[in-house]
């Protein structure tokens, strides 16, 4: 029972710190392989609303914890070993989504154009192809729990809700010989950075170009997937969370002063032969509230190469 509520403790702590306020100062990329980024929050509305979601993540995984109590001393022990480093943090993945069982997923694939003269971004919503059949290779993996795109619902709740709205990749016309507009995200806006105006009206969400950046990380990957590769590539991943124009008549508005978030997008992008790739996994406050874990899972395992 000591663990249990010191693994309880520890969580609460984690999860209140990974969603807590940042700093309004501006804040210099690192060159480490994951450095956090700065906050775009202007305003004390963006800050309640950072709360909302700070409390929302922390009460799903404090459930699914608090469900899990009644298993054996055996269990718990395992689980936090699994959670847990031997000095009480918890552990990289844990806290970068990335905890998951490979035979557990499923590995898709798009492919990209590797050059294009068209002024809008091209876009593939949850796995359609774009026509191309060499150039730039799309990989990103989900949850075999979920059912097929578009519907994305976890088969292992009750009701089968669903766990997510959807998973949109895109190139951003145009030629980028390096990351600097990535790395200067922070300061000229990530819908600028990641060309948010170039996606035709309705792949994202019509608010997000004016959402709140509620944190954001740099981290390095692998160039391809070759055994022999060293060279690494750099992806930008931001976490924005999205505000309706109007709160309506919702029981959860009243008293409140300002509309919570409704919708929360995960981002990551990158360049690959002078292109710009982006991912973008979109759902709503009540699939974050779910499935947040997995969410980031599908975000993370966000993959570009170029094609054989």
């Amino acid at each position: 029972m000591q663990r249990y509520q010191i693994l309880v403790i520890l969580a609460s702590l984690s999860l209140v710190a990974s969603f807590s306020a940042l700093p309004r100062t501006k804040c210099r990329i690192g060159s480490r392989s994951s450095t956090e980024i700065s906050s775009h929050i202007s305003d004390s509305d963006s800050v309640n609303r950072r709360q909302f979601i700070s409390n929302t993540v922390m009460t799903g995984f404090l459930s699914q914890i608090i469900a899990g109590q009644a298993q054996s001393a055996l269990a718990e022990d395992d689980l936090t070993s699994q959670l847990f480093n031997d000095d009480g943090s918890l552990k990289e993945g844990i806290m970068n989504g990335m905890t998951t069982d490979k035979e557990l997923e499923n590995t898709l694939s798009v492919i990209f154009p590797s050059a294009s003269e068209e002024s809008q971004a091209i876009v593939s919503i949850d796995g359609k192809g774009t026509g191309s059949e060499a150039g730039i290779k799309v990989t990103y993996t989900v949850p075999d729990k979920w059912t097929a795109a578009p519907d994305y619902r976890d088969t292992m709740l009750t009701d089968r809700d669903k766990a997510c709205d959807r998973i949109t990749f895109y190139q951003v016309p145009g030629t980028f010989k390096d990351s600097n507009s990535l790395e200067k995200a922070t300061t000229i806006g990530v819908a600028k950075a990641l060309g948010f105006s170039s996606v035709a009206a309705g792949v994202l969400p019509k608010s997000l170009p004016g959402a709140d950046t509620v944190t954001g990380r740099k981290v390095s990957k692998a160039a391809s997937l070759k055994e022999e590769e060293t060279e690494k590539r750099k992806y930008y991943e931001f976490d924005m969370a999205v505000a309706p124009d109007t709160c309506g008549t919702s029981a959860e508005n009243l008293g409140l002063g300002f509309c919570p978030y409704d919708t929360i997008v995960l981002l990551s992008a990158t360049i690959i032969d002078a292109k710009m790739m982006v991912c973008a996994v979109t759902c709503t406050k009540d699939e974050w509230k779910r499935s947040n874990a997995e969410l980031k899972i599908v975000r993370n395992s966000f993959f570009v190469e170029k094609t054989i």
